[in-house]
């Protein structure tokens, strides 16, 4: 791992950030193990896995906070989609933001629960960057390419 992946890793936006991050996350370890914990590794679908570095995990795969939402295959778009749905939870957040739908509004209209709405709105909140990216590049690769042409010499 680099120190730049490290740093995403964490959250972390500099060397003395990712240090005291990582600092942090060894006391919690160190402390789990003196309370008689062991650390152990197992795949994540196994019943008996309990996450030890939550926030390692969330940093590393952002689905595995949000149970409505997925990571979908894609070119170039990395934001995650609805779970079962062909659209992205920055097309529903900005959707309801086009139509000053609630919450509970937008989950009628697109047949969705409540919770699975939440999410992508607590999800584009905290990845407003990616979503606006991801939007420009859509409306860049969808416009029309107009070349224009000197008039013929006559």
């Amino acid at each position: 791992m680099t120190l730049l992946q490290a740093r995403r890793a964490l959250g972390a936006e500099g060397d003395s950030e990712a240090g005291r991050a990582l600092l942090g996350l060894f006391g919690k370890l160190a402390a789990a193990v003196e309370a008689g914990s062991v650390v152990s590794f197992l795949p994540g679908d196994d019943p008996r896995a309990v996450d030890a570095l939550p926030e390692l995990t969330r940093s590393l795969r952002p689905e595995a906070r949000y149970r409505w939402l997925v990571a979908a295959p894609h070119r170039w778009r990395k934001q995650l989609s609805l779970k079962g749905r062909r659209i992205t939870a920055g097309q529903l957040v900005l959707s309801m933001e086009a139509n000053g739908d609630s919450i509970e509004a937008a989950a009628r209209e697109f047949d969705l629960e409540p919770e699975a709405v939440a999410e992508a709105v607590d999800y584009v909140s905290r990845n407003r960057p990616l979503i606006d990216a991801e939007l420009a590049e859509e409306r860049r690769r969808t416009e029309p390419h107009v070349t224009h042409h000197a008039p013929a010499a006559r």
